[in-house]
């Protein structure tokens, strides 16, 4: 889906406020984490929740759902399923689908400033394995289908699955910023989120 989403820096968790904690997260990318805040797209501002549903850190890969309240008049809800590719050696830089050139590709991967912290990321010969312990984590994020029974069938005809996301996580402070890409939408729509922390978790996935 093609939109503009702002997220706040306190999230609500058990009815209190939290605010994230001093102390650096080791990864936000774990089951059950979770992004809560709203988007706005040609002025409307719409409550948003994603979930990362599983991981598979080593083939560095994972998926989610990403909720949208009030999409179209007549749509309450809408959840999608998105599938998130970690660029690495196996997602480089270059996406090589979803319509998108190497001039676009490069585009949205300087607003997220990766050449002030990889000069060469867009060289055949750059060496992915810098990004193993590096603070930011990039990524595309692909919402592949609608699930069921999140909106009625008619509804779904307003939502567009033909773009996606190239996505920057910092790990230091669990900020995640992204732009969406869709041939025929507004350029550079910025997603912006904060990571909702959690008391306790059932397991950490490390990269």
């Amino acid at each position: 889906m093609f939109f503009f989403i702002q997220m706040s820096c306190l999230s609500e968790l058990n009815s209190g406020p939290v605010i994230l904690p001093s102390a650096p997260f080791s990864s936000c990318l774990h089951p059950g984490a979770r992004f809560v805040g709203s988007q706005l797209s040609k002025g409307k501002k719409y409550n948003v929740e994603a979930v990362i549903q599983t991981t598979n850190l080593p083939e560095k890969t994972f998926y989610g759902l990403l909720t949208i309240e009030h999409l179209a008049e007549e749509i309450p809800n809408s959840t999608t399923f998105f599938e998130a590719e970690i660029i690495s050696r196996k997602f480089p830089f270059t996406t090589g689908k979803w319509d998108a050139t190497v001039e676009i590709d490069r585009s949205h991967w300087n607003e997220l400033n990766v050449p002030s912290k990889f000069p060469d990321y867009y060289k055949d010969s750059f060496d992915y394995s810098a990004l193993e312990t590096a603070d930011h984590v990039f990524m595309r994020w692909k919402e592949k289908f609608l699930v069921p029974d999140s909106t009625n069938s008619s509804a779904s005809e307003h939502i567009s699955f033909s773009g996606f996301y190239y996505v920057c996580l910092r790990k230091s402070t669990g900020v995640l910023t992204g732009y969406y890409y869709q041939g025929t939408s507004e350029r550079f729509q910025l997603l912006e989120l904060n990571y909702v922390p959690q008391a306790t978790f059932s397991s950490f996935q490390f990269i």
